[in-house]
Parts: structure tokens; C-alpha cells; sequence
């Protein structure tokens, strides 16, 4: 049997933020509803095992308090470590606050679903809440850092970022460090109003037996554009959750993604495009590499609902495996009420190109350096996307390795 999510949710501890009661009830409501973890016969998680994540002893790291600003040059950078959290300076036209001393009003969001983001609900230890006021541009990118570092700890936390109109402002999500037995579930919502543009980098290397579940929700007004590339890396197990809600005519949303696994590795990955206004666009370009004993998931969905008319949403998942015992799980998804729209899904799966490797050994290089090779070039449309000028190096670092 599933192990008890009730169990696991009171071992977690109570949240130290302020969330609103109906998030909260329903939070608390969904628990008891679920009462054990989902199972592979839940849509959902159709593909993804939790009995590993179940089983965990965990303990809640410390409360973050609000941090003395500290100074980088490059970024503004904002850190959370197991024992508390640090952050940048802002700079004009940003506004950075702990997640913990927010009212219960100032939380936009307005609905939570899922054990995952009811967990998180119930029991998020701190966060953090950032402002980029109307108008502005933000001249560095902001890095918003988690580190693992541990046993047997759970890092819960909620973050709210609010982007003003005509703003525009660059992100770096990095997720890195060693846990052992280690839960993390972090939840970013990012509130981007009219016009505004947003561009998030998302690199994840967390090293160890640590089970990383990661969600961003989007909220994206007319004539937004909002950008996210996620690249993963190694990681033993990793759950990413993408859900875009848009909700103004004209927004534009680009969701780009490398995953590359090895050993006996999980990286799954969902998306959730909600068109809900007209002449919007959607672009999703994923792409996953797979090795050893390795698994990967890519689940796309695209709504385009009535009045969405006139949307162009297209959406392309490409994988390689690597070795006869490497699995990918693909499943993409369309689901359309409108009439007057331009929608294309595909995904396929195969193994390098004999012939290329066959080629380039020929010529003397070494067949791993001629995989390194072609890999890298599977990767290339998705990678050399990315603004972050760290996450460029650590990804050429992951290769060279």
C-alpha cells in the first residue's frame, strides 16, 4: 500500500507563512481527500514512482528569516541554504521581502491543486517575495539559488514574484548542492502583468538521493511574454511542473527544456499551457538525452479554450536513449474548443545517428567524445537559448566532465 501522505505531511511541520484560509482549507481538505500518495494509476503520476519519497524521514529545516543585504556585482542574487537565507542589495525599480511577512491578502494566487502543491500550502517553511516595479528594467538578472546540503531534511518553500506592467527583468532559478534522503518542494508563482516581459533560466544539478518537486505557476496578462528554459541535469529524482495560465489576449509563452539522466535516474517533466484569451502564442521545444537505467517523462498540454481565438501553439519533444535499459515516457497533449486556430504536437524517440558516430569515428575521435559531440548538438537549439551566462558554463562544465 501507498505510504500515508497525512503521516507525511505532519512530519513536515506547519507553515510559517501567512496563506490565505480558503488556500489553506482546501489544502488541508485535498490531504485528507488523497490520504495516501498517488500511484502509477493516477493519471498524473502515471509514470513517476513516489513509493521512494513516501518512505522518507524527514525533518523541516530551520524558519528563514528576512537577511541582511549583501553585495554581487554580476547579480542580484537571493539564497536559500538549509539554515537560512541571504540576499542582494535591490537595485532601483526591485522590491525583495521575505515570503513570511506577507499578509494573507497579498498572496495572489487563488487556487491550489495536487498533493505536491498542497504540501506546500500546509507546509512551507519561507520564501521569498519580489516586486519589479512598473516600468522598469532590471539591468542584472536576479538568481534565485537553492543549495542542498544535508540528510534526511525537507526544504519547503513558496515564492511570489510580481512583475509590474511594461517591466522587463531576467531570472536564474538555480537548484544545486548534495542531500542524502532529502526533500525539496519549491513553489514559484510568477504574476506578470500587461506588457511585461520575463525570462527565466532554470538549472538543476542537485547531487545525491534527493527528490526535488518543482512548480511554477504563471499568470501572464495581454502582450506579456514570458520565457523559461529548464535544464536538468543528473539528478536522482526530479519532478518539474509547469503551469501557464494565459489569461490576456496576446501573450506569448516559450517553454525550452533539456533533461539529461544516467544511472538509475527520474527526471519528469509536465507542462500545462492554458490558452484562456485570443492571438495568443505558445512555443514548447523539449528535449531529453537518456542513459544506463535512466527515465525520463515529458508530458506537454496545450488548452486553447472557446474565445481563445487565433492561437498559435506548437509543441516538439525529441529524445535519445543511449542504452537498450534507458526508458522515455512521452505524452503530448492537445485539447482545443476554439476554431480558428494553428496547433501542432509531436515527440519521437530513437538512438544516435549510426552513421554520424560511425563518421566522426572514422576520423579519429573516440566514440565517447563523438557521442559528447552529437548530444551536444541535440541540445544546442534549446541551450544556446539560454541568457544565463552561469548556467552556459555549467552545462559545458556537465560535458566535459
Amino acid at each position: 500500500m501507498m505510504g500515508n501522505l497525512i503521516a507525511f505531511r505532519e512530519q513536515l511541520g506547519d507553515t510559517r507563512l501567512a496563506m490565505p484560509e480558503p488556500l489553506s482549507r482546501e489544502a488541508k481538505d485535498g490531504i485528507e481527500r488523497l490520504a495516501s500518495f498517488p500511484t502509477t494509476r493516477d493519471e498524473a503520476w502515471k509514470y513517476t514512482r513516489l513509493a521512494r519519497v513516501a518512505a522518507l524521514q524527514l525533518s523541516p529545516l530551520a524558519h528563514y528569516q528576512q537577511p541582511e543585504p549583501s553585495e554581487c556585482s554580476e547579480t542580484i542574487d537571493v539564497i536559500f541554504e538549509p539554515h537560512g537565507w541571504f540576499c542582494a542589495a535591490p537595485v532601483e525599480g526591485l522590491i525583495i521581502e521575505s515570503a513570511g511577512n506577507l499578509a494573507p491578502e497579498d498572496w495572489q494566487a487563488c487556487t491550489t491543486s495536487g498533493h505536491v502543491q498542497y504540501l506546500n500550502t500546509l507546509a512551507a517553511q519561507g520564501g521569498a517575495c519580489l516586486t519589479i516595479k512598473a516600468g522598469y528594467e532590471i539591468p542584472k538578472p536576479i538568481r534565485i539559488i537553492h543549495r542542498a546540503k544535508g540528510e534526511n531534511f525537507a526544504m519547503v518553500l513558496h515564492h511570489q514574484i510580481n512583475v509590474e506592467p511594461h517591466s522587463k527583468v531576467q531570472f536564474e532559478l538555480l537548484y544545486e548542492g548534495q542531500g542524502q534522503e532529502a526533500y525539496a518542494n519549491i513553489l514559484v508563482d510568477f504574476f506578470i502583468a500587461e506588457s511585461a516581459h520575463v525570462h527565466v533560466d532554470k538549472w538543476q544539478n542537485t547531487q545525491g538521493t534527493h527528490y526535488g518537486f518543482y512548480n511554477e505557476r504563471i499568470y501572464q496578462e495581454r502582450h506579456s511574454t514570458f520565457c523559461l528554459h529548464t535544464l536538468t541535469v543528473n539528478t536522482h529524482f526530479t519532478r518539474n511542473d509547469v503551469e501557464v495560465f494565459s489569461q490576456g489576449e496576446a501573450a506569448h509563452t516559450k517553454l525550452y527544456g533539456v533533461f539529461l539522466g544516467g544511472e538509475n535516474h527520474l527526471i519528469d517533466n509536465h507542462t500545462f499551457v492554458h490558452h484562456m484569451a485570443p492571438n495568443g502564442s505558445s512555443d514548447e521545444n523539449y528535449r531529453g538525452v537518456m542513459k544506463g537505467k535512466a527515465a525520463g517523462v515529458f508530458n506537454g498540454k496545450v488548452k486553447v479554450y472557446q474565445h481563445a481565438q487565433k492561437i498559435n501553439a506548437f509543441q516538439s519533444n525529441r529524445n535519445l536513449l543511449l542504452s537498450s535499459a534507458a526508458s522515455i515516457n512521452a505524452k503530448p497533449e492537445l485539447e482545443i474548443y476554439a476554431d480558428d486556430v494553428k496547433c501542432s504536437h509531436g515527440s519521437t524517440t530513437g538512438q544516435l545517428d549510426a552513421l554520424a558516430l560511425f563518421y566522426l569515428q572514422a576520423r579519429g575521435i573516440s566514440k565517447e567524445k563523438a557521442t559528447e559531440m552529437l548530444v551536444g548538438a541535440f541540445c544546442a537549439e534549446v541551450v544556446e537559448s539560454v541568457q544565463s551566462k552561469h548556467i552556459q558554463r555549467a552545462f559545458a562544465a556537465y560535458f566535459s566532465s
